[in-house]
């Protein structure tokens, strides 16, 4: 009888020491729920700070443009007006900028951008035919690139699908004076471009 009283107790205590490891990790595991859900949630990215950031890389695409365009002058000047047909065409109604969207208009910059960055790699590779200008073409090519790189990442992130357009093939680097025409065409529309690129970046935020 003794013994079946002491067998008893034994079972008890090891029962009663299972449910304690049992509670214990219960306790555990509820301080860590707890700890994550007093934990700071991240906020959801704002596409307007990302903006924010394209357009001021922009302004800054920009001002090195003004630069190239000005060292491009005062070391090539050269009068009257140069075009290339394969540069994008700019409109400056101004009615269609006031209307312009988000889908759209990031395409179509991202489109133009892309020209300008096909235009100016032609240019840079032009550089044994410019080479005092070899710095400054280097410099708004590689800015270019980042902004083009940086609007693309937006745009999957916003979820819009990104232009295809064919791009355009550029002739066979001719003589000097053919290809400082070109420059000068190339560097002036950029700078054109730029200026209302900046515009309507800016525009296109206010909308989100």
């Amino acid at each position: 009888m003794m013994m079946m009283m002491m067998m008893m107790s034994c079972v008890s205590i090891h029962i009663w020491g299972h449910e304690e490891c049992l509670c214990q990790v219960l306790v555990v595991l509820l301080s860590l729920c707890e700890g994550l859900w007093a934990a700071p949630r991240p906020k959801p990215l704002d596409p307007r700070a990302e903006f924010d950031s394209i357009v001021n890389l922009a302004r800054n695409l920009l001002s090195d443009t003004k630069n190239l365009f000005n060292h491009f002058k005062n070391r090539y000047p050269a009068e009257g007006e140069h075009k290339l047909e394969t540069l994008p065409v700019l409109s400056m109604n101004a009615v269609e900028l006031a209307n312009i969207q988000v889908s759209g208009g990031l395409a179509r910059l991202s489109s133009d951008l892309q020209c300008y960055q096909r235009h100016f790699e032609w240019l840079r590779k032009a550089a044994p035919l410019l080479r005092p200008m070899e710095h400054d073409i280097g410099t708004v090519h590689n800015r270019l690139d980042r902004l083009l790189k940086r609007l693309e990442h937006l745009m999957t992130k916003l979820s819009l699908s990104r232009p295809n357009d064919p791009l355009p093939t550029l002739p066979a680097h001719g003589t000097h004076w053919s290809v400082v025409q070109a420059g000068h065409a190339i560097v002036h529309s950029f700078h054109l471009y730029l200026d209302w690129a900046a515009r309507v970046l800016v525009l296109i935020r206010n909308k989100l």
